[in-house]
């Protein structure tokens, strides 16, 4: 089924009607369908739609066709209302129980929600056929028709056209598209009998405002004629050369003019229109943007401790087809991490083209001390005015970083020895005492080495075995009282904390129960830990973006299985 977009015009003197508060309504035309029968299910919304309906969860039920989506905007006094509606065919699977799962819309008031809807589906078909047509009764004209018909008067002249607000441009540059109404008549609503196709055009809607089409007077071929902007699109070329922007046809609703005319629905069509479009040069580094824009970089902060994180922002911001960046620039700085990048939009679509700002949020770590420089960031882009492409650089930044607490950490360097006439120490001052012990003999000493080695082997034997445990598998001695890491696991997960604190307690307990884990050991116990020494990572320097507490809740749980299960 072809979408359709319905525009109703109060274009002479509209009814009073407020405008609808948000609402989704979900209905099928059946509660009780065999399994042969089609069901229809109608969804609709009512108010300011954030995003697209989505299809709710179906049971027992498929698609056999649509979405049919049809848009309906009203005028009245000044306000807008609007609602969308999604029309599906479905088709029972099974004989048995069946359901439309709930149906949720985001609309600017917030979430609305429609309820699942039960259907019995049974054998066969219980839908009613359609009466085959009677044939043609010659009696059966109202005597009247023929009069009402010579009442009415002739039909009023209205028709559509399609104005592009330029025909030669450039590849990327935005084209607005309007479709005008001319009319002498009334007209109750408009609807595309196909939608339109824009092959080798990027097409954007363009927000429509609360107040309704402003018409004005204008003159074609000697007529007077009241001209309306229906609908406007903002198309981009994508590709070179002459492009054609096909013909539409449109249905219009007539409202009646007189008590013998009963109003009706006529089909105007608009006429082709060709677009030029030109190429744009390619270069090494072009990013693809069309238009003006600024490039800004910044840090959120220049100085900081080493283990610490500094967030870098690259910025583009100005008026040009900003959605097809999604290329973040390289960064590279040798002495810290750089994690990629999460963008951030904030564009909106005007008639002269999309305009606001495109961000990409860097997250730097350095590795070493001292002072690092981000370096320049270049952002290349063709613009129009010009007939070249610009390139955009920022300067570059200065990050320092600090030892942080590592030389407070270090242990106290021992007491100098006196300071002798000689610059060596004396050996006396450099030995530690000793206590002489008896002499023994040789036999005496060979006793005493093999007791010795034969401790210190049922010593090392016990250690393996605590090291494989009975089962076999690896199993260090704990280097940490298993007790005391599951505490400090607990207080990890139990919030108060930050999440960098968070993340550098886990870690360190882990690390304080299995030693180093970056060995060429391999097995089950490593491999959990490094998965789970990986996440705490990244939850450590990831920007604070959002609320961390359940990632670090389920990081910590997982850490205190692996040290109960191997600790």
């Amino acid at each position: 089924m072809k979408p359709a977009v319905w525009l109703v015009l109060a274009l002479a003197a509209p009814s009073a009607r407020a405008a609808a508060d948000d609402i989704v309504r979900s209905e099928v035309d059946a509660r009780k369908v065999g399994i042969d029968d089609p069901l229809e299910l109608t969804i609709t919304a009512e108010g300011q739609l954030q995003e697209e309906v989505a299809l709710p969860a179906l049971r027992n039920l498929q698609v056999a066709g649509g979405p049919s989506v049809s848009t309906q905007f009203s005028f009245v006094n000044g306000v807008t209302s609007q609602s969308k509606t999604y029309t599906y065919v479905l088709q029972p699977v099974m004989v048995g129980k069946a359901e439309v799962g709930p149906v949720r819309a985001r609309m600017a008031g917030g979430e609305r929600t429609a309820p699942a809807i039960s259907i019995e589906v049974v054998a066969g078909s219980i839908r009613p056929r359609e009466r085959p047509p009677r044939a043609a009764d010659p009696f059966s004209e109202d005597p009247f028709s023929s009069f009402l018909r010579g009442a009415r008067g002739p039909e009023p002249k209205l028709f559509v056209e399609a104005v592009p607000s330029r025909t030669t441009l450039h590849v990327g540059e935005p084209l607005l598209f309007t479709y005008y109404l001319y009319t002498q008549a009334t007209v109750t609503d408009v609807k595309f009998v196909e939608a339109p196709q824009y092959a080798g055009f990027w097409a954007e809607d363009l927000e429509r405002g609360n107040t309704p089409p402003a018409g004005e007077g204008v003159t074609v071929g000697g007529e007077s004629y009241r001209r309306f902007p229906i609908i406007q699109k903002l198309l981009f070329p994508t590709r070179p050369g002459r492009l054609t922007l096909p013909a539409s046809s449109l249905k219009l609703g007539i409202q009646r003019q007189s008590v013998f005319d009963r109003g009706g629905v006529v089909q105007r069509s608009t006429r082709p229109v060709v677009v030029v479009a030109e190429p744009i040069p390619d270069e090494p580094g072009f990013s693809g943007a069309v238009g003006r824009f600024q490039a800004t970089a910044t840090l959120d902060r220049s100085t900081l401790a080493l283990g610490e994180a500094a967030t870098l922002r690259f910025r583009v911001e100005g008026s040009g087809n900003l959605k097809w960046l999604d290329r973040a620039p390289e960064v590279r700085l040798p002495g810290a991490r750089v994690y990629p990048p999460q963008v951030k939009s904030e564009i909106k679509a005007e008639p002269g083209g999309m305009r606001g700002a495109k961000t990409w949020e860097f997250v730097v770590v350095p590795q070493t001390s001292g002072t690092l420089e981000i370096p320049s960031l270049a952002f290349s882009y063709f613009d129009p005015q010009a007939g070249r492409i610009l390139r955009a650089e920022t300067p570059a930044l200065p990050l320092r970083v600090g030892g942080g607490n590592a030389a407070a950490d270090a242990p106290a360097p021992p007491a100098a020895a006196k300071e002798a006439a000689t610059s060596l120490a004396l050996r006396a001052d450099l030995d530690p005492a000793r206590q002489r012990l008896p002499v023994l003999s040789g036999l005496s000493l060979a006793l005493i080495a093999g007791v010795g080695l034969l401790v210190h082997a049922g010593i090392w034997g016990a250690a393996r075995w605590r090291e494989r445990g009975p089962g076999g598998e690896g199993r260090l001695a704990p280097r940490r009282s298993a007790r005391a890491a599951l505490n400090a696991l607990e207080r990890a997960g139990a919030g108060g904390l930050t999440k960098e604190a968070a993340a550098t307690l886990i870690e360190k307990t882990l690390h304080d129960v299995f030693g180093p884990l970056e060995g060429g050991e391999d097995g089950e116990r490593v491999r959990a830990a490094r998965v789970i020494l990986q996440e705490v990572e990244f939850v450590r320097y990831a920007p604070q973006l959002g609320d961390y507490t359940e990632t670090i809740r389920d990081l910590a749980a997982r850490a205190r299985e692996v040290v109960r299960r191997w600790a």
